[in-house]
């Protein structure tokens, strides 16, 4: 049973691609109902070989259905050509990782007397809840299935209301290969996820989005003493000392604040400069930014696609004519006369450079998920830390100096999940990553993954010693 339509829209032009209704209690109830059969059916206890030939066949599908994969992130999400491709790409590294990592050896074998065996080990939880952002709408998803179903979990997943495409096409196609009822999906927004979050028989639940949504998840998770991991905002600091190579960080400065149009939690949306660079830094900053085409998904020569939705961009254009107003200087690019850009009825927005923002604003304090960088200068080290830490997150920081002893001090001293030294953005598969403060906890990626999709357990074996 579902609720009324909900129309998914294209957010390069903002015209309707379909509707997909959401789905309700009854439809909940029943997807999960199927996942804990499939699970308690055998899914749980087959072995960690035949879930990696599995997972391995689901990368195959990935690839295989490449193309697909990329049409649909590029009309749902907004995303350029190559920019989906490459997600694509990634979501298939990420699935053969774990089709690996499910073999490799967990617990211990602890000293016990004669007559007896002491071991840990780890158990799938069961039902995994998996529920995604629209910012990358497959890729994060498929962190999330392709480490719950290596342990061993089936899943539920559900895509952001506004995203929805991709993940269908992954769970109707994935069904040719999994057994029914391993990997299913339920739609809709947060009423949707609210019942995932209740329903008694989920044993976990893997949640990427706004630090406002994951304090429910957390709150209704908590009722039923249910774990969760929470990816969750970011407004991180990169940090540019005048001794740094000052081109290479001006590019990873645009890329931080730009990459995916602004639209990601590790976006590098606060630059804390050396002041005697600062006035030249911003200028080479706001070249390459002006530099990057903003146009259409399918255009192969775009660089920044629109934002999910009109809402977001006009709330990228109130938080930076708020800073202009509070004195911020705001950069735009050469002709542009304010942060939207009416290009074809999308959601475009300008790449927007707030200058000398103060520290009240909204461009300094909040995550904006837009390409907008709010500028702060510094004079001493210890005033770069401090603004390098004024904020209640902590996903990701990065620093550019060529001063080894700095590289160590802010390497040591700077708190966020994720630190970059002279580079900006490095994630792989085999990483685990995490957050701080208002930016979440749990890992994804990599082997301590683990730990958010099997409990561990200790066991003691009786023997006998004698016949």
């Amino acid at each position: 049973m579902t609720t009324a339509g909900r129309t998914v829209l294209d957010p390069a032009t903002g015209r309707s691609l379909t509707r997909l209704p959401d789905t309700g209690a009854a439809g909940v109830d029943d997807a999960v109902a199927r996942a804990d059969a499939a699970f308690r059916g055998g899914w749980g206890d087959t072995s960690p070989a035949h879930r990696g030939d599995l997972l391995r066949a689901l990368a195959t599908l990935l690839r295989d259905d490449r193309e697909v994969f990329a049409a649909l992130e590029r009309s749902n999400a907004g995303k350029p050509t190559a920019r989906a491709l490459g997600e694509v790409d990634f979501a298939a590294r990420v699935v053969d990782w774990f089709a690996a990592a499910a073999r490799h050896p967990v617990g211990e074998t602890h000293p016990a007397g004669p007559g007896m065996r002491t071991y840990t080990d780890r158990v799938p939880v069961g039902v995994c809840a998996a529920i995604a952002p629209n910012n990358y709408p497959l890729l994060l998803a498929v962190w999330k299935i392709a480490a719950a179903l290596a342990y061993g979990n089936t899943v539920v997943v559900k895509p952001a209301p506004e995203t929805p495409l991709s993940l269908r096409h992954l769970v109707e196609r994935a069904g040719e290969l999994l057994p029914e009822g391993v990997l299913g999906a339920v739609y809709g927004g947060a009423d949707t996820g609210r019942l995932l979050c209740a329903h008694p028989a989920v044993g976990t639940v893997s949640f990427t989005g706004s630090t406002d949504a994951g304090r429910d998840v957390a709150r209704r998770c908590a009722d039923g003493l249910k774990p969760v991991s929470l990816e969750l905002g970011g407004k991180s600091p990169v940090v540019v000392f005048r001794d740094a190579d000052l081109d290479a960080a001006a590019r990873a400065v645009v890329t931080g604040f730009t990459g995916n149009t602004g639209q990601m939690c590790v976006a590098g949306t606060r630059l804390v400069v050396d002041r005697a660079v600062h006035g030249a830094f911003v200028a080479r900053v706001a070249e390459l930014a002006a530099a990057l085409r903003v146009g259409p998904p399918e255009d192969p020569a775009t660089d920044l696609g629109p934002l999910i939705s009109a809402a977001a961009a006009d709330r990228a254009a109130e938080v930076v004519e708020e800073a202009a107003a509070k004195g911020a200087r705001v950069v735009l690019p050469p002709g542009a006369t304010g942060v939207r850009h009416d290009l074809g009825g999308g959601f475009h927005v300008h790449p927007a450079i707030v200058d000398d923002a103060p520290s009240d604003s909204r461009a300094w304090r909040e995550e904006v998920f837009a390409p907008v960088l709010s500028v702060a200068a510094f004079d001493t080290d210890v005033e770069a830390l401090d603004l390098a830490h004024d904020t209640a997150y902590g996903l990701s920081a990065s620093v550019w100096t060529s001063d080894a002893d700095r590289v160590e001090h802010f390497g040591r001293h700077l708190r966020a999940g994720m630190v970059w030294v002279n580079t900006w953005g490095d994630t792989e598969e085999s990483v685990s990553v995490s957050g701080m403060g208002r930016s979440g906890y749990g890992r994804e990626l990599g082997l301590h993954a683990v730990e958010g999709y099997t409990r561990p357990r200790a066991v003691w074996v009786a023997h006998r010693t004698g016949r």
